[in-house]
């Protein structure tokens, strides 16, 4: 599973790299560092790393067909059911 975590990571800046906005990727680095520990949590509860790969794996089918639109909605998506699940399983110190 942290092997998982850090592809998961990864994944997320590659595809942010690819959209071309340097001060964008500047700023995310910083947030990955700060949610790793989140990341780490919430891929080991409620299935939440299948999902993830799945997810991942049609966001991936949309850029490969130069889909935009379907990839910006299945981003949201997958971004904000993270959010939604980090809400409801965790509890971080703040």
């Amino acid at each position: 599973m942290d092997d998982y975590s850090e592809a998961n990571i990864k994944f997320h800046q590659a595809i942010i790299k690819l959209g071309g906005c340097d001060p964008i990727v500047e700023m995310t680095q910083n947030l990955f560092i700060r949610i790793r520990a989140i990341r780490a949590v919430s891929l080991r509860q409620d299935n939440r790393a299948a999902r993830s790969i799945a997810e991942h794996g049609r966001i991936i089918e949309a850029l490969l067909s130069r889909d935009a639109d379907l990839a910006e909605r299945l981003v949201r998506k997958h971004t904000l059911g993270l959010a939604a699940h980090v809400e409801k399983h965790c509890a971080f110190a703040e």
